[in-house]
């Protein structure tokens, strides 16, 4: 799906409504053009995916001066870094990196650091989940906090995980059975 522009503007790509105001949008660009409500729809289906639904930290207020406490897990009381993915949503990342043969995939994030527009100093760090290629076994990736999480929902939802990782790795497409079923 191409741009189209009307009048110089960008016109969202999901609903085509030229009224409505259309951005490119992520923080990396994601090469996604959408208005509001169309964005909003589809970075929380981003979201629910990716178990990226957590909020984010509240601003310290600028007059205080007490020492400000690492977040913690609301289920288990675990700390964790809540860090922005790359659609505006916020995901509890574990503090320890971790080898990805010790992670379902599906728990796999990286912390990227952008620099400042026109710039090589950094600015802000954003989570972004590892997904579009396949790792080596001792690539190092910052898991969510629900692959450690000691809740027993999270602990559901990991094994959950490990088995569909399991079956990804047993899964052979039909045109390799055929050659496995062959007799030299």
């Amino acid at each position: 799906m191409g741009r189209e522009r009307t009048d110089q503007e960008l016109v969202c790509e999901e609903c085509r409504d030229p009224g409505r105001e259309a951005y490119e949008r992520g923080v990396i660009p994601l090469d996604v053009v959408r208005c509001d409500r169309c964005w909003n729809r589809l970075a929380n289906e981003l979201a629910e995916i990716d178990d990226a639904t957590d909020p984010p930290r509240p601003e310290p207020d600028p007059d205080d001066v007490g020492w400000i406490e690492p977040a913690g897990c609301p289920r288990c009381g675990m700390e964790v870094r809540t860090m922005p993915t790359n659609y505006d949503r916020w995901v509890n990342l574990s503090i320890v990196p971790a080898r990805a043969k010790e992670v379902p995939r599906r728990y796999w994030w990286r912390v990227v650091t952008l620099p400042a527009r026109h710039s090589a100093h950094p600015v802000a760090k954003i989570a972004v989940r590892v997904s579009g290629f396949e790792s080596l076994p001792d690539d190092v990736v910052i898991p969510a906090h629900t692959a450690e999480c000691q809740h027993p929902a999270a602990m559901a939802k990991v094994e959950e995980a490990w088995r569909a990782d399991r079956a990804r790795q047993s899964w052979l497409p039909p045109s390799v059975e055929e050659f496995d079923d062959e007799e030299p």
